[in-house]
C-alpha cells in the first residue's frame, strides 16, 4: 500500500553535456531549495537525446528543464523544439555563455535565460519565480510508494475516494499499467495538498473529492462522473458545492454542456 507524500516536489532535468557544469548547477538547486524547504528531484543528463528518451520512453516527468545550448550532439535548441512538439509543458531555463542566440530561443517559449558562470543571486532568482509559477499551473498529482515517485496528471484523476484511511485514485480509462492506484492517508491533507495547486476539484463528500472536468451530470445531492460513477453529495456541502460547481463552469466557458436536473423541493 502506497504513502502519500504531502510535501510536494518539483521534479527538474538538468541537461549539459558538461559534467562539472550539471554538478554545479545541481548544487545550486538543492541549495536554494534547502533555504526554503522545497522538495525537488534532479536528474541529470549529458545531452538532449537521453533527455527525450528518458520522457518519450520510460515516461519521466519534468516540470522545470535547466538547458544548455551548445551540446554536442543534439543542442539545447533543438531538444526544446522536440520537447514543444511533444507538448512537454516543463518551463525552460536556458544556460550558455553566449548570447547569440537568444533570437532562436523564442520558437522554444523559454521561461529564463542565464549566463555562464553562474550567478548564486540570478540563479535563486530565476528558481523562485519558476517555482511560483508551477505551483500556479501544476499539472500532476505526486505521491510516493516503496520509495519510488508517482505522478498522476490532474486530468485524468476523475475522483478521489476515501475508505478507512485509505485513499483511491479512480482515473480516467482502466489500463493504468503498473501504476498504484491508492495509498494510506487522511482526505482532510489531500484535499488541502491538491488545492494548493489546482482549484479544479470540488469536496463533495467526506469520502470524495471530484474533478470538475470529469462531471457528467450535477444535480444538488449527487454528480455524474464521465466514467458513469454516481457520487453522493453530502447534505452539509450542498450549498457550497452548488456555488464552487457554477463558478467553475463560468470560468470554464459558455460552450461547457452540463445537466442540471433539480432535487425535489428545490
Amino acid at each position: 500500500m502506497a504513502t502519500q507524500q504531502m510535501k510536494w516536489t518539483i521534479n527538474i532535468a538538468i541537461c549539459d553535456d558538461d559534467r562539472i557544469e550539471t554538478g554545479i548547477v545541481e548544487e545550486m538547486l538543492r541549495m536554494v531549495a534547502s533555504e526554503q524547504g522545497i522538495k525537488i528531484n534532479c536528474d541529470v543528463f549529458f545531452d538532449g537525446a537521453s533527455l527525450l528518451e528518458a520522457i518519450r520512453d520510460q515516461g519521466m516527468c519534468f516540470e522545470l528543464v535547466y538547458m544548455d545550448i551548445m551540446m554536442k550532439d543534439m543542442d539545447g535548441i533543438h531538444t526544446a523544439q522536440v520537447l514543444r512538439e511533444m507538448s512537454i509543458p516543463a518551463l525552460i531555463v536556458y544556460i550558455s555563455a553566449y548570447e547569440d542566440y537568444l533570437i532562436e530561443l523564442f520558437c522554444t517559449e523559454p521561461f529564463r535565460f542565464l549566463k555562464k558562470p553562474l550567478n548564486v543571486e540570478e540563479f535563486s532568482k530565476v528558481f523562485f519565480n519558476a517555482y511560483e509559477r508551477i505551483r500556479r499551473t501544476a499539472y500532476y498529482f505526486t505521491f510516493s510508494y516503496n520509495r519510488v515517485l508517482y505522478k498522476m496528471p490532474f486530468d485524468r484523476i476523475v475522483y478521489f475516494e476515501s475508505n478507512d484511511r485509505v485513499i483511491s485514485i479512480h482515473m480516467e480509462g482502466e489500463d493504468n499499467g503498473t501504476m498504484p492506484d491508492r495509498f494510506y492517508g487522511k482526505m482532510n491533507d489531500v484535499d488541502n495538498y491538491i488545492s494548493s495547486m489546482n482549484k479544479r476539484f470540488l469536496r463533495i463528500h467526506q469520502s470524495f473529492l471530484v474533478n470538475f472536468d470529469q462531471i457528467k451530470k450535477f444535480a444538488y445531492t449527487n454528480v455524474t462522473m464521465l466514467d458513469g460513477s454516481k457520487l453522493k453529495i453530502s447534505g452539509e456541502r450542498q450549498k457550497s458545492v452548488k456555488e464552487c460547481f457554477y463558478a467553475l463552469l463560468g470560468k470554464r466557458g459558455e460552450n461547457a454542456m452540463y445537466s442540471f436536473p433539480c432535487a425535489e423541493g428545490q
